[in-house]
C-alpha cells in the first residue's frame, strides 16, 4: 500500500468525529417531558384563547407555532435532552416501552394529585380525638339522624 494512501487514511480517520452516545432517556424522565410538553403547549394555546388553527390567520398561526416550538425548546433544555434524541428513542420504543411510560405517568398523576391534597386538607382538616368524653363521645352503633346516647356506669348484667 503506498504511502500517501495511510497517511489520508489517518488524516480522514481523524477528522470525522467520533459519534457520540446520548444518554437513554429512562420512563420516568421521558413521562415528566411529556407532562410538561403538554403544559407548555396548553399555556401557549390559552394565550391565544385557546382558538382552532382554522379560526386564527396565517400570521397568528405562524406566530403561535413559533411559540410553541419556542415553549417546546424550553422544556427540552429544562431535561436536559435534545429533541432530536427525544424524538428518536420514542420512535424507537416497543409496546413495552409505551407502556413503562403509561405507568410512569400515572404515578406522577397519582403523586401530583396526593401533593395537591396535602396542601389544600392541611393540619386542620384532620381531627384527632385523645380518650372518652361527655363532650364528644364515640358511638360504635348508631343511626343515621339519632341522638348520642351516652351511657354511665356498667352496662346491666342480662344483655
Amino acid at each position: 500500500m503506498p504511502r500517501y494512501r495511510i497517511v489520508m487514511l489517518l488524516t480522514t480517520s481523524l477528522a470525522l468525529p467520533a459519534p457520540t452516545l446520548a444518554a437513554e432517556l429512562t420512563a420516568e424522565q421521558i413521562a415528566k417531558i411529556r407532562r410538561d410538553e403538554k403544559a407548555a403547549i396548553e399555556k401557549v394555546n390559552a394565550a391565544h384563547g385557546s382558538k382552532k388553527p382554522s379560526e386564527l390567520s396565517n400570521a397568528e398561526r405562524r406566530q403561535m407555532i413559533e411559540e410553541q416550538q419556542q415553549a417546546l425548546d424550553e422544556v427540552m433544555e429544562k431535561h436536559g435532552a435534545s429533541r432530536k434524541d427525544y424524538a428518536r428513542q420514542v420512535a424507537r420504543m416497543g409496546p413495552k416501552g409505551n407502556e413503562e411510560v403509561g405507568a410512569a405517568e400515572k404515578a406522577l398523576e397519582a403523586a401530583e394529585k396526593a401533593a395537591q391534597a396535602s396542601k389544600s386538607e392541611g393540619a386542620e382538616g384532620i381531627t384527632v380525638q385523645k380518650g372518652f368524653s361527655d363532650e364528644n363521645p364515640v358511638e360504635m352503633e348508631a343511626e343515621e339522624g339519632a341522638p348520642p346516647v351516652v351511657e354511665q356506669g356498667l352496662p346491666p348484667e342480662g344483655s
